[in-house]
């Protein structure tokens, strides 16, 4: 069938537009459902990534005896307890950490930079039981995975009072 017999079969100029008009919306329509993935997404394997410009709440639980805690985000950050930001302020990248735990709480972090391929681990501090940690780069980050949450009595590593 050639095309002006098939043009011919759709109608008037009115139809054909109204036609292309359903078909666009059809096509927008399809696109919105495929926004990127849901909040939840960001926790894989028990690995959280975080972008520029997050901020989190999520739960950790498991014993307190150094062992791998799960992780799970929390719909409501100010029941969380672990507040998370990150975000780009004076061309300085800046992580922040509540620990809104009565434990010293230790994980591994993971960096990804626009000139660079992949995960680097980077050095991060344990965060005390209700305080605040915070980290810096003088570099871009396009995205930062953090790991291996513990929770500890006290804080490895340092000196037994006397």
């Amino acid at each position: 069938m050639s095309n002006p017999a098939w043009f011919a079969r759709i109608g008037t100029m009115r139809s054909r537009i109204a036609l292309l008009v359903t078909c666009l919306c059809c096509v927008a329509l399809a696109q919105q459902q495929n926004d990127p993935p849901s909040v939840a997404a960001r926790i894989v394997n028990n690995v959280l990534f975080m972008s520029p410009g997050d901020k989190i709440g999520v739960h950790l639980a498991g014993a307190v005896d150094g062992s791998t805690l799960s992780i799970t985000e929390s719909p409501d950050p100010k029941k969380a307890n672990l507040v998370l930001t990150f975000k780009q302020e004076k061309g300085m990248m800046l992580f922040t950490i509540q620990n809104r735990t009565k434990y010293w709480l230790a994980y591994e972090a993971g960096i990804k930079t626009p000139r660079r391929d992949g995960l680097y681990k980077t050095s991060v501090m344990p965060v005390g039981p209700g305080l605040s940690s915070f980290e810096s780069w003088p570099y871009p980050i396009d995205q930062l995975a953090l790991k291996n949450f513990t929770f500890s009595e006290k804080l490895k590593g340092k000196p037994a009072s006397k």
